[in-house]
């Protein structure tokens, strides 16, 4: 059977009951009914990191792999502040009066995805469903 890998700008940890929103909730539960790796940035903002690079950490959570990379603060800035949650997320939902059209956003948007796209590689199986989100 093939392996669920969930990738998003941001993962829930299913060790931690903590409130969660819809995609924590839905491919949360998809992964401890059948097991996966969910991959994505770790929440940790690293000073004096350098652009580009950050450290991958991994934990098991029952039969759940969580894969995280941390960031340095100019990536968090201008990926996840700025183009995830500045853009990204006011226009997906309807909210056009919070989008924060900064140009300068997207070079960080372009470089983290090049990045985890770099440390997810080789966590791949040739059978892996991919589910991409964010």
């Amino acid at each position: 059977m093939s392996r669920l890998v969930v990738v998003s700008n941001r993962i829930a940890d299913p060790r931690k009951s903590i409130g969660a929103g819809g995609l924590a909730v839905a491919l949360g539960d998809a992964l401890s009914a059948n097991g996966g790796l969910w991959f994505g940035w770790s929440g940790t903002v690293v000073e004096g990191g350098a652009p580009g690079e950050g450290e991958v950490h991994t934990h098991q959570s029952g039969n759940v792999t969580l894969t995280t990379v941390d960031l340095c603060k100019e990536d968090h800035d201008s990926y996840y502040l700025g183009y995830s949650n500045g853009v990204l997320w006011p226009v997906f939902h309807y909210r056009l009066d919070l989008a924060d059209f900064d140009a300068g956003y997207i070079g960080g948007y372009r470089r983290v995805n090049k990045l985890l796209a770099r440390k997810l590689m080789p966590l791949l199986k040739p059978d892996d469903i991919i589910w991409v989100h964010d």
